[in-house]
């Protein structure tokens, strides 16, 4: 495996994923919730690994970000606010917790060829580690001294895994081409980034999401960019630009599923055209917080939000409502690729 130092004064961590007590205010009903029968039912998973007969857990967590490892389905990744991050290697029998004390994790992105490759983003500093989050090494991506401006977002380069992408709160997406070591501009944007999306078949094609201004989608890496909304649908739908969610269809090799103020849009064609997903609440009523689509089935399409979670196995045509097993928002939803009926899902409590 590659490895990778960053030369900055102090840049060296050593994190050894030990055990930090913590608050357990607001409530139990939090962290990671894991379903083996297609959202049905639900079980809370969030015990940590204990240091001799102290038992932990963050059942009071809210989860900031959340990763599935591409090729592992059975390594999961959650960031906190207060708590650092967490990790599993076993689909949330027992966790790790690593990053404690440094701020709230914002995004956390893996290889998607090296397993044990992560990068981790905490305020304006992106956390790398080679060896499965034992030790991590970081560099500042922006230096101004600006509180609000956060990497909010990472993609990597499934052909070049030396190709990272961030995006930040401060409108800029930046790449590095040497695994971190070193970064440069690659647009800025007239809003904050919420999502970087690097498409795995061609990683030419890159797509951005924007907090409320739409998708902006480029096909060679950054040179020429185009938004995907015209000003019709953008009249034609109200609250269209306001970002929820955006994820990969897995099913086809550049199809997306968004989620906006205004609903769900589904496009098989890299954002060419859209397909409108009817809901059970009319346009702009439901705050859509993640979505998920079974990989082995294109019909089979899940929704989360802070009261449900709604699940199709028609393509959006009907919905079965099942309610969440906690009172906080379903955050993040993940399937098991392996096992579609095996979900995750990481919540949060919204004020």
């Amino acid at each position: 495996m590659k490895k990778f130092l960053i030369i900055l004064p102090l840049a060296l961590l050593f994190l050894s994923g030990c055990i930090i007590s913590f608050k357990t205010a607001g409530g139990v009903d939090g962290g990671v919730f894991k379903s083996l029968n297609a959202g049905d039912n639900w079980e809370q998973i969030s015990l940590v690994y204990r240091v001799g007969e102290l038992e932990k857990t963050f059942k009071a967590a809210d989860i900031a970000t959340m990763s599935m490892d591409p090729t592992d389905s059975k390594a999961l990744y959650i960031g906190t606010g207060e708590q650092g991050m967490y990790y599993t290697y076993n689909g949330g029998i027992g966790w790790h917790q690593t990053l404690t004390n440094l701020g709230r994790i914002n995004a956390v992105a893996v290889s998607p060829k090296e397993r044990c490759i992560i990068y981790v983003a905490i305020a304006n500093r992106l956390y790398k580690s080679t060896d499965c989050s034992r030790h991590w090494d970081y560099q500042l991506i922006e230096t101004r001294e600006d509180p609000n401006n956060q990497i909010t977002a990472i993609g990597i380069d499934a052909y070049n895994t030396d190709f990272i992408y961030v995006g930040t709160s401060g409108k800029g997406l930046f790449r590095s081409e040497d695994a971190g070591l070193s970064w440069h501009v690659v647009k800025f944007f007239d809003d904050r980034i919420s999502k970087v999306l690097v498409n795995p078949v061609d990683t030419r094609i890159i797509y951005v999401a924007t907090e409320n201004k739409g998708l902006f989608k480029t096909s060679d890496r950054g040179s020429t960019w185009q938004a995907l909304f015209s000003e019709e649908m953008i009249k034609e739908k109200k609250n269209l630009l306001v970002y929820h969610q955006l994820i990969w269809d897995p099913t086809v090799s550049d199809g997306l599923l968004h989620a906006s103020q205004y609903g769900l849009l589904r496009s098989q064609d890299g954002g060419l055209s859209w397909e409108d997903i009817k809901l059970l609440t009319p346009p702009s009523t439901t705050y859509i917080y993640s979505l998920v689509i079974n990989p082995k089935n294109d019909q089979m399409l899940y929704y989360g939000t802070d009261k449900a979670l709604f699940r199709s196995e028609d393509g959006g045509k009907n919905w079965i409502t099942r309610n969440l097993p906690t009172t906080r928002a379903a955050r993040f939803l993940f399937i098991d690729p392996a096992e579609p009926n095996v979900l995750y899902m990481g919540v949060k409590g919204i004020k």
